[in-house]
């Protein structure tokens, strides 16, 4: 491993399901833990570190942020049983969950087309509650009231959009 401000070099031994981790030249890792020192006397050999099931960690792409939803409807996941236990059932929908997740996607899609107008904030709360109109009924709420309640809560999103987004950094008082 190359460190990357630096020529010094590491050695990370995987063991346990961690051999498996498929790491290809060029991949961003973090790696949580002590590493051994190399004495002078041994100053080829690079410090070490061990990741096993019981000590030390190893994060691979650790710039990508993955729900725990997306994890556990993963096939592949070696990992879905214990993320499936942890994610919450679509039956256990709450109303804080739904509005947050709703919130959720009306700024995503803020975020993306780059657009803060309250009109264009509007229109994505519109469609974010035509899509959830089954969550909508899980919770037993209105479309009327789901407009009210997105909408009280997506006040802040041109206010926040103002304060810390644009071509150059903005300064706080």
């Amino acid at each position: 491993m190359k460190l990357a401000k630096s020529e010094e070099h590491r050695l990370v031994i995987l063991r346990d399901d961690w051999t498996f981790t498929n790491i290809r030249s060029g991949d961003t890792i973090n790696i949580i833990g002590t590493f051994t020192s190399s004495t002078p006397s041994t100053s080829s050999i690079p410090s070490s570190i061990t990741i096993t099931s019981k000590s030390n960690l190893l994060i691979l792409h650790p710039d990508f942020l993955l729900t725990a939803t997306a994890l556990s409807d993963a096939t592949q996941c070696r990992r879905k049983p214990l993320l499936s236990n942890l994610v919450r059932s679509s039956n256990d929908a709450s109303p804080a969950l739904v509005w947050g997740n709703m919130l959720h996607e009306v700024m995503q899609s803020c975020f993306s087309s780059g657009r803060w107008e309250e009109s264009w904030i509007n229109q994505q709360i519109n469609e974010v509650i035509n899509k959830g109109l089954c969550e909508l009924l899980k919770i037993d709420v209105s479309v009327e009231q789901a407009k009210r309640e997105v909408g009280a809560r997506a006040k802040g999103l041109f206010a926040f959009a103002q304060k810390y987004l644009g071509d150059n950094p903005k300064v706080s008082i």
